[in-house]
């Protein structure tokens, strides 16, 4: 739910922040034992905020990789199921998006985000709530690339939107900043009373108890 620390605990793997306790580790590595600008090359996130700047469609996306060749961000853009309508544009991908990028709706700006966040290629993704602004079929395009995008990566999704929950192998239910549960969706569903109640009062439908 909002305010159980989903953000937060991403925060600590980017060492925004320290844990007071316990470590994080990245290939049984102690994080602290890396250099923060190295554990940050390998991470990529698209937050929920949808940050563009007034540049072209092309440079927003490589934004945090300048020297990424055109082929690479339409790549990218497609994942993402940008490149439909970026094609649309007055001028494609070199379009300026213009002061906060009012052109776009949100939903589109937020495939761009998801599409920069692509184009670093990372072995670890964050996507901070990745399709709140996306339609239903979007949603489950978008998800579907990312799944066999991420095959060989790890990506976490910060969401509470059961939709997008579904697509997760595995869930790490947060509940008043701590850990209430964690496996496969549908396991926690039937077999942890709490999550059990999260997608109940999601979904408004009973899902029962198990015998």
């Amino acid at each position: 739910s909002t305010g159980t620390g989903k953000s937060t605990l991403m925060s600590l793997l980017l060492r925004l922040a320290d844990p007071q306790q316990g470590i994080v580790t990245v290939g049984g590595k102690d994080i602290r034992d890396i250099t923060v600008a190295s554990l940050r090359r390998n991470v990529a996130i698209a937050t929920q905020e949808n940050i563009l700047f007034t540049a072209s469609v092309l440079e927003n996306i490589r934004y945090a990789v300048p020297e990424a060749d055109r082929d690479t961000v339409i790549a990218a853009a497609r994942i993402a199921c940008a490149d439909e309508f970026i094609n649309q544009l007055s001028q494609g991908y070199e379009t300026p998006l213009g002061e906060r990028a009012t052109k776009l709706s949100t939903g589109q700006r937020q495939r761009i985000v998801i599409a920069r966040a692509l184009v670093k290629d990372s072995p670890i993704l964050i996507l901070d709530e990745p399709t709140a602004a996306l339609d239903a079929e979007t949603e489950l395009r978008v998800m579907e690339n990312l799944r066999q995008w991420g095959e060989s990566r790890c990506v976490f999704l910060i969401t509470h939107r059961l939709s997008t929950i579904r697509q997760a192998h595995n869930v790490l239910y947060l509940r008043d900043g701590r850990v209430a549960a964690f496996g496969p969706h549908d396991q926690l569903a039937r077999d942890n009373d709490a999550y059990r109640s999260f997608i109940e009062a999601e979904t408004g439908m009973s899902l029962g108890t198990q015998s």
